[in-house]
């Protein structure tokens, strides 16, 4: 299965979302901010020995770094440019600004039914497979 970094700064949703997708058989990784999840993808600090994640589930509203300033600089990295984004808010009107200006993959309302996240996830996942 796939190797997945999910960032966002609501500790149970963090918990949720790993707990589903580990579960449904994924490797993940979690950061709780924006600056922790840059770090986990080599970003800032710089570090070329890091392994990218195969996906990115980001939470959009996070303090400090908020999930559309990481998107753009997961975009603008050469290493972690193709590197495909679910977007999760429960924002709804932000779906279209995200999709149109970060290039994310999907886009996830919270709250959202396990199925959900697995059904975008897969749906990400073999897009991202077949394409590269």
């Amino acid at each position: 299965m796939a190797h997945i970094l999910i960032a966002d700064d609501e500790p149970s949703v963090l918990k949720l979302m790993a707990a589903i997708l580990a579960k449904a058989g994924h490797t993940i990784a979690t950061s709780s901010s924006g600056s922790e999840a840059l770090k986990k993808l080599g970003i800032r600090p710089e570090d070329a020995s890091i392994e990218p994640p195969d996906l990115v589930v980001l939470d959009i509203m996070m303090p400090k770094l908020d999930g559309y300033l990481v998107g753009q600089l997961i975009r603008n990295h050469p290493r972690t440019r193709a590197i495909p984004i679910l977007a999760v808010s429960a924002l709804r009107e932000l779906s279209r600004l995200f999709t149109a200006t970060v290039e994310v993959q999907g886009f996830l309302h919270k709250p959202f039914a396990p199925d959900e996240l697995i059904g975008c996830v897969a749906k990400i996942l073999d897009r991202s497979k077949s394409a590269g």
